[in-house]
């Protein structure tokens, strides 16, 4: 059975940042999203509202992004592989029960992880993972994490402290770092070595390479998943050497490192590549995933710095409560999260390689108050062509399945789709295949009023517009009036699939994005 988490507020690791930084990180906690809590509660975070209260919309973001990730350019089409998604159960998948499309498939709070697969040297329990790779659908890759150090492998085999620590889901000490495994990256990591070589083995001769990508590690940042007391992040960049060599061989020119032994031999899965592990953050500290992937960055393990052995560079984009005065997540504030990662990569080693937003979505709705399900697709619809605007190269909305609206949930098995659920679908028709005529979306001459414009190689042209100062609560939503720009525009598409011709030289816009466009989608 798949596990969901609750948010806890924890100590961030931040392995080699300067004490300053340390402190900031410590003094306002990071809160884990996603997967992973030993509980299944859902307390109220401080400061914040309970569960019954709605919260509040704060001032919108005029500010256009300035800086974009390496992959933002006008006329490239999106790709099938952006929009991504994570689901609990296989059984969702073969049961039909997952109605919208999705590209990639990351396996994560899946019964999937490597203390639960693992579970003794050379021993090896394949059933859940199997039962994944043969229910994704034709033309899905997987994402799989490679996270989780079993107990019997953990150099702190007693941690209570970390996610998963009942014996269900894998035992104490999984967010501890192997026992053979110094802090300064040196020792044999054979533990590490042997596990990689297992499952990249088993993706090239039994799963026909559907897992496409191997990430090193989840949400690294959080003490939860990697605890800072412990583990270090030179161990991380000495994890991600040894996958790769594992999986791929050393980038060209580079060489494994000399302490590693590989007694299967190394590429034995060329055919799959690797994420470098994510860091999340920014729902209470802005700036948390820049600083972490600096800190990630500017750490060496033999003369090699984090990323230089990854193909593409993992984090979590999650936003979300910044302070108790402002407790609804904002999407346009995750234009904050990619603008600051785009500053840092000139001259690193992540620097031209694709970003995978691993798991996003808007993290602890009912802790935040955010349960409105107009607001939550108005997020959504934002939140996702914000970041295929600004050159973000895949994104795993976390989830599909999650219980109680609690981390994204665009279903239940009582109430089937969400609005937000209904809104992935239209969105992914919204873009796949179509290219944003400019990097990034943008506010109108620094108004609260959002645009993309987008076009295809048929002679389609839409505009995706919505003002971020509107608002929806408890089934009314409030709307401003937006003057159609010349193009054409006929008739435009709602966030629910609706089509309404435009019958005048106005359309009314609100916090959920409409698409303007100059005839029907193809």
């Amino acid at each position: 059975m798949s596990t969901s988490r609750t948010p806890k507020t924890k100590q961030v690791g931040v392995g080699k940042f300067s004490p300053s930084i340390f402190a900031l990180a410590t003094l306002a906690g990071l809160s884990a999203c996603g997967g992973g809590s030993s509980n299944n509660t859902q307390p109220t975070q401080p400061g914040q509202p309970p569960p019954s209260a709605q919260c509040a919309i704060g001032a919108p973001i005029t500010t256009a992004p300035s800086v974009f990730a390496a992959g933002a350019s006008a006329g490239s089409p999106i790709p099938s592989t952006y929009m991504d998604m994570h689901v609990g159960s296989a059984n969702l998948i073969t049961s039909g029960d997952v109605t919208v499309p999705y590209g990639s498939l990351r396996l994560w709070d899946t019964s999937t992880g490597w203390a639960q697969i693992n579970t003794g040297p050379g021993t090896y329990d394949w059933t859940n993972l199997d039962g994944f790779v043969a229910a994704a659908p034709a033309g899905v890759d997987l994402l799989y994490n490679l996270a989780r150090t079993p107990t019997w492998a953990s150099s702190q085999p007693t941690d209570s402290t970390c996610s998963y620590d009942t014996s269900e889901q894998g035992g104490p000490g999984q967010c501890d770092p192997p026992s053979d495994l110094n802090a300064d990256g040196s020792g044999t990591n054979q533990d590490w070595i042997n596990w990689v070589t297992a499952v990249a083995t088993r993706n090239a001769t039994q799963y026909n390479n559907k897992i496409k990508y191997f990430e090193i590690w989840n949400e690294w940042n959080i003490a939860l998943f990697w605890n800072p007391q412990f583990a270090t992040t030179a161990q991380l960049v000495r994890m991600e050497q040894d996958a790769r060599c594992v999986v791929e061989g050393p980038p060209s020119g580079a060489s494994c490192n000399p302490n590693s032994t590989f007694p299967s031999g190394t590429a034995i899965n060329p055919a799959a590549k690797i994420v470098s592990p994510s860091p999340v953050g920014a729902q209470t500290i802005p700036n948390a995933v820049q600083m972490n992937l600096q800190n990630y960055f500017g750490t060496s393990v033999n003369g090699v710095a984090g990323a230089t052995f990854a193909d593409a560079i993992g984090f979590h984009g999650y936003v979300g409560t910044q302070s108790s005065s402002d407790p609804c997540p904002n999407p346009e504030e995750v234009t904050t999260v990619v603008g600051d990662m785009a500053s840092i990569m000139p001259g690193s080693p992540g620097a031209g390689k694709p970003w995978f937003d691993t798991e996003d979505g808007w993290s602890k709705a009912p802790d935040e108050g955010f349960t409105d399900p107009d607001r939550q697709a108005a997020f959504l619809g934002r939140y996702l062509l914000l970041q295929a605007s600004m050159g973000v190269a895949r994104e795993y909305w976390y989830r599909w399945d999650a219980t109680n609206d609690y981390s994204g949930a665009l279903w239940s098995p009582t109430g089937g789709v969400t609005e937000a659920g209904t809104a992935d679908g239209e969105l992914y028709n919204w873009i796949t295949g179509n290219s944003f005529l400019a990097p990034g979306c943008t506010p109108n001459a620094g108004t609260s009023v959002w645009s993309c414009a987008l076009s295809n190689s048929s002679g389609w042209k839409g505009l995706a517009v919505w003002d971020a100062s509107q608002d929806c609560d408890n089934g009314t939503c409030t709307y401003s009036t937006f003057t159609v720009p010349a193009g054409g525009y006929t008739q435009y598409l709602d966030l629910a699939g609706n089509t309404t011709s435009v019958g005048g030289p106005t359309v009314q816009i609100g916090a959920k994005p409409i698409l303007l466009e100059n005839g029907t989608l193809p």
